[in-house]
């Protein structure tokens, strides 16, 4: 059981690392859509990019790593805690 938990979470913190990697890799402005609206005003006015790059980055965002992270939770649940029935998935999901 805590092999398990320890799994998940060095799984999670990869996962993580991969997405913050890629998205600053050409500096940390590549993941301003996740700063407040005031923040990514400042960063447009500044001309550090722009309104659009913004918008396309936000969009890549939620089309890759949400649906990455909900099939690295589903792997978790299923596949490392083999939760066989519906309510033991949803709440072994729920709670990650």
């Amino acid at each position: 059981m805590i092999l398990q938990v320890i799994l998940e979470g060095l799984g999670l913190g990869v996962l993580l690392f991969l997405v913050c990697a890629v998205g600053i890799r050409k500096g940390a402005v590549g993941m301003v859509h996740l700063y407040s609206p005031a923040v990514q005003r400042r960063c447009v006015k500044l001309g550090l990019t722009t309104r659009e790059k913004i918008k396309q980055n936000a969009l890549i965002f939620k089309a890759v790593c949400v649906p990455g992270y909900i099939a690295y939770v589903l792997v978790c649940v299923y596949g490392i805690n083999g939760a066989r029935s519906f309510a033991a998935g949803f709440w072994q999901l729920l709670v990650i």
